[in-house]
């Protein structure tokens, strides 16, 4: 692979997928449908601070009593979790307290 390499024949460049790739790149390049202008970096920090705005948005457009709604239900799903963590718990210790008994029978 290493000769091949040296003398010019890649097997990938070579194959019938990777020409066609390569053909419809230059016909695209001819009718001037050049790939994305702007890096893709750039294109996820727009789209990510867009999102951000019309989160924004949406926020503000809340009335006193959607704001009213939205902080009870945060704080039923929080006192939801401490729940199903007390329950956790309470169920390692059954089965401690049971494995404890079982071996000091």
């Amino acid at each position: 692979l290493g000769e091949d390499l040296q003398r010019g024949s890649n097997p990938i460049k070579a194959s019938r997928t990777h020409q066609e790739l390569h053909k419809e790149l230059l016909l695209a390049h001819k009718k001037g449908k050049g790939l994305c202008s702007k890096p893709e970096l750039q294109q996820v920090l727009e789209r990510h601070k867009k999102e951000q705005t019309q989160k924004e948005e949406r926020d503000q457009a809340r009335t006193p009593l959607e704001e009213v709604l939205l902080t009870r239900q945060q704080k039923n799903s929080k006192g939801f979790l401490h729940l199903l963590e007390f329950v956790r718990v309470r169920q390692n210790l059954k089965k401690i307290q049971a494995f404890h008994k079982a071996t000091n029978s």
